[in-house]
């Protein structure tokens, strides 16, 4: 028995949530714990399941010492919470993922030295403090380059420079701090694995491949995908590496670019649940929201099974007419919408899980015949 056991009936708190909450807290109360759940904003379309919600900043430590008292363990959904909030809090409960990975993705320094540690592949970087080291450094990066600051959060943004002239623009771009430039990977396909780890075993979800348009909104996920030679071994023995170093226990993610000629690049570290891994909802005999719920509580994982072939079609608010149309015709489609979205039409209004058939050219052409995403192309 471990000594490390969160028990149904003990209260597990949530934080940093987001669309995908509410399928995490139906999870954790199926399994028959208490759900207490803290935002910085009103989401009652996503937190009415819990059992109780606290709503406040990050830094109100009267809210969160409340939080932090009525649970037995916190969990983070997603990584945009600061890691000096989990530490904050541990004071009162459990962080049973732990904050190690949490510092490391949310500085990408750190983590750029901890995939350089573990010996993986990543784009050309250099650091930069001011316009003149972009000058000065640009030249060994290369065009295009990236700029980006050094920590990772909410409502942070990246510069593209594609050409000498586009570095005077960086003055406004540049303001406090350290920076990141970074090659510019041309690449042809992305490619994101999932997987599971409690600090001993891993388990991995079958390979997914994205399509982006080119404002960078995501189109669409397929999985099982299918890549050349050896290189799913390859991504499998990355996936396993990080989960051996990471010190951390849960459902995490890996971002890879491959380029023309074949060339495997890891993009970033993804600990806690994606809008991505909502493919294996489908297609897998387990999906992330439970497997997160093992790892944190001291579960077994279960192990992975690829079940069917599927497609995730992300469906944004401009597209809501074309597809009841496709919700009233598709024997084969599944679909989750969210409500109070607002009125942006690029916001994402739900899923489609589009299965039924082994061939994913079968189902992409099932998908194209549509024309719902037919714009984005």
């Amino acid at each position: 028995m471990s000594r490390n056991a969160i028990y149904p009936g003990s209260t597990l708190g949530i934080i940093g949530v987001n669309r995908n909450g509410a399928a995490l807290i139906s999870t954790a109360k199926k399994a028959g714990f208490n759900v207490g759940v803290y935002v910085d904003r009103s989401q009652p379309s996503v937190t009415k399941m819990a059992d109780f919600t606290i709503v406040g900043a990050f830094n109100d430590r009267a809210k969160l010492t409340q939080f932090g008292e009525a649970c037995d363990a916190i969990i983070y959904q997603t990584p945009n919470v600061d890691s000096r909030v989990l530490h904050f809090l541990s004071q009162y409960a459990v962080i049973p993922q732990g904050i190690n990975a949490l510092e490391i993705v949310q500085d990408r320094l750190m983590e750029r030295a901890f995939l350089d540690q573990v010996n993986i592949n990543i784009a050309p970087y250099v650091t930069v403090v001011s316009l003149d080291d972009v000058y000065q450094s640009i030249d060994s990066i290369g065009y295009p380059a990236l700029l980006k600051p050094i920590q990772r959060g909410i409502g942070e943004h990246s510069m593209l420079i594609e050409r000498q002239s586009d570095i005077t623009r960086a003055a406004d771009f540049i303001d406090t701090g350290t920076y990141l430039l970074e090659s510019w990977i041309d690449h042809t396909h992305e490619y994101t694995m999932t997987a599971a780890t409690d600090g001993q075993d891993t388990e991995i979800f079958p390979l997914a491949q994205l399509q982006y348009n080119k404002s960078r909104q995501l189109i669409s996920v397929a999985s099982p995908a299918s890549v050349q030679g050896d290189m799913l071994k390859e991504i499998q023995r990355i996936v396993k590496s990080v989960a051996t170093s990471l010190e951390y226990k849960g459902v995490f993610s890996i971002n890879f670019y491959v380029t023309s000629t074949g060339t495997l690049y890891v993009k970033n570290i993804e600990p806690g649940l994606t809008s991505i891994a909502n493919i294996y909802d489908k297609t897998a005999n387990v999906n992330q929201y439970e497997e997160q719920l093992r790892c944190v509580v001291g579960m077994p994982l279960h192990l992975v099974q690829p079940l069917q072939a599927g497609l995730l079609m992300v469906i944004r608010n401009y597209q809501s007419r074309a597809i009841q149309r496709q919700w009233l015709l598709k024997n084969n489609w599944q679909f989750r919408f969210f409500n109070d979205i607002g009125d942006d039409e690029q916001a994402i209004l739900g899923f489609a899980w589009v299965t039924g058939s082994e061939n994913l050219a079968a189902l992409k052409n099932q998908v194209d015949d549509t024309e719902v995403w037919k714009d984005q192309a």
